[in-house]
């Protein structure tokens, strides 16, 4: 009975040990690289090694950067969408205030950008547009993915300024001639009632020729300088008498 007893126990022990040894197998080993350098170079191992261990994944890098930044900014969609699942910030800002969202934007990264719409980050697709437009962003398919979002393209902002006339204020042509085949009215006045190709016109800052080639870039689309006049009356000739 003894030695039963002592053979039931040794087995128990053996199996506790393989149970064990099971569970070491499966825990990953500690990551080797940064957190910010293996989600800038797309290793995902060892990304989800940093997940597993509990790196702190809101904490920013020595730029200000968070690891949502850096994924965002490069495109990462699946490191994004493990940093999302393991609890990273969607809002989360960076040393210059700008979200991941704005980020993913300002790059062209809208697979990025519609996983952290996905996953809870705020946005204000008309303010986005006009901040991106103020910034001479004109990637299509940033345009595009606030237009679903529900941006206007001439929707003008609290002070009168449409995404047109940001763009010729900034001088930035490539943006200019972005928003006009996105449909923008080349003839619509801003708060002020002053027209974008006014506005081109006395722009002194710059580059001479980016100022001129958007002068003639507007004049081509049909812009006008001033705001059509009233029709005027219609003279009567009078009736010949009889």
């Amino acid at each position: 009975m003894r030695r039963r007893q002592t053979l039931v126990s040794r087995l128990t022990i053996v199996s506790l040990l393989t149970v064990f040894a099971l569970l070491a197998c499966s825990e990953p080993a500690q990551p080797t690289l940064s957190l910010y350098r293996a989600v800038h170079i797309g290793d995902l191992d060892q990304v989800k090694r940093h997940l597993y261990w509990h790196t702190d994944i809101d904490q920013p890098d020595v730029d200000g950067d968070t690891p949502l930044h850096v994924a965002a900014q490069n495109g990462k969609v699946t490191i994004a969408e493990h940093l999302l699942s393991h609890g990273a910030n969607p809002d989360v800002l960076d040393a210059s205030g700008r979200t991941p969202l704005e980020v993913a934007l300002r790059f062209g990264k809208t697979q990025v950008a519609q996983t952290l719409v996905e996953h809870g980050a705020r946005i204000d697709p008309q303010a986005l547009l006009l901040e991106l437009v103020g910034q001479g962003i004109s990637d299509r398919d940033t345009f595009s993915f606030l237009a679903r979002n529900g941006a206007e393209i001439d929707r003008a902002d609290d002070q009168g300024r449409t995404s047109l006339t940001l763009a010729i204020q900034g001088g930035y042509l490539d943006t200019v001639n972005r928003l006009l085949i996105e449909g923008a009215d080349v003839n619509q006045p801003d708060g002020r009632g002053r027209m974008p190709l006014a506005i081109a016109l006395k722009r002194s800052d710059g580059k001479a020729t980016d100022r001129q080639t958007i002068v003639e870039l507007l004049q081509r689309n049909g812009a006008r300088s001033r705001p059509e006049s009233a029709a005027a009356p219609t003279l009567e000739t009078p009736e010949t008498s009889k």
